[in-house]
């Protein structure tokens, strides 16, 4: 594969690695609100839904390294790739990592908000559970 074919493929991995971080915002942002709204069943589901999407996303980060690598790449942070590719090149790139930044960046908010609400969830559930004695015949199943 000559360069431009391999930074090509680059790019449209940047780019699909963007759509599927855009999934996963609204998966996860779903998932406060039904979180919140104390439904598992759906939580659930939702959950499975959001698997593939996680495995695209893991499957299209290894081809980007791999491509990264083959243009030299490995281990550079964006900026560093930017520093070292033609003004053409940059035109190119610079927007797609300014897409795929701030939507990772989505994508841990909404992820930090699904987990501070399902940690008040759980405590809701350990409150309701320690007003409750636990039935004698389970006592000696707890270790």
């Amino acid at each position: 594969m000559s360069d431009s074919a391999v930074f090509k493929s680059f790019t449209e991995v940047l780019k699909s690695q963007v759509t599927v971080v855009r999934k996963l915002i609204k998966l996860e942002r779903d998932f406060s609100v039904i979180a919140s709204d104390d439904e598992p069943k759906k939580l659930d589901s939702l959950v499975k839904e959001a698997q593939p999407d996680l495995l695209n996303f893991r499957g299209l980060e290894k081809k980007r390294v791999r491509l990264a690598t083959e243009l030299g790449w490995k281990g550079l942070k964006f900026s560093e790739i930017l520093s070292q590719v033609s003004d053409e090149e940059k035109a190119v790139l610079a927007p797609v990592f300014e897409e795929l930044k701030e939507s990772l960046n989505s994508l841990k908010e909404a992820q930090e908000t699904a987990d501070r609400i399902m940690k008040l969830r759980l405590l809701d559930v350990q409150t309701v559970l320690a007003s409750h004695p636990v039935p004698k015949i389970f006592q000696d199943t707890l270790a």
